[in-house]
């Protein structure tokens, strides 16, 4: 990603199901996001932030548009993350885990996880372990 795209929490809404199978048309996001208690216009209005913001392109299809995503789910999911690391745990992602580990946070599944992702990490940086 170019640049940072700040994406509220609604509209994270709207991209995940754009990013789940891109394109979308405005009538297919209507009856996806049912559910909410969003407007038509509400939904207009995330779409059309969306697009300001570079997060979504748009290319004309009959009388509506079809919605493509911008920029990728990954690349979002990391600068929101930074964001939130710096804003809460000073930019420290040891801070962050070790917290979690200690909070009783994490499952045995998800500790099990986090020390093959270390174990990998170090053998392929050739640290000791």
């Amino acid at each position: 990603m170019k640049r940072q795209v700040s994406i509220s929490e609604s509209e994270w809404q709207v991209m995940k199901l754009i990013w789940s199978d891109p394109p979308q048309t405005l009538p297919e996001l209507l009856d996806k996001l049912s559910g909410t208690a969003w407007s038509k216009t509400t939904i207009q209005t995330y779409l059309a932030r969306l697009v300001k913001k570079g997060a979504l392109t748009t290319r004309r299809q009959g009388k509506g548009y079809l919605y493509y995503p911008a920029v990728s789910e990954e690349a979002c999911q990391l600068a929101e993350g930074r964001d939130f690391l710096g804003r809460v745990y000073d930019g420290s992602l040891s801070k962050m885990v070790l917290g979690f580990v200690r909070g009783g946070q994490l499952s045995p599944e998800e500790l099990a996880e986090l020390k093959a992702l270390i174990d990998r990490e170090e053998a392929a940086h050739g640290c000791p372990q």
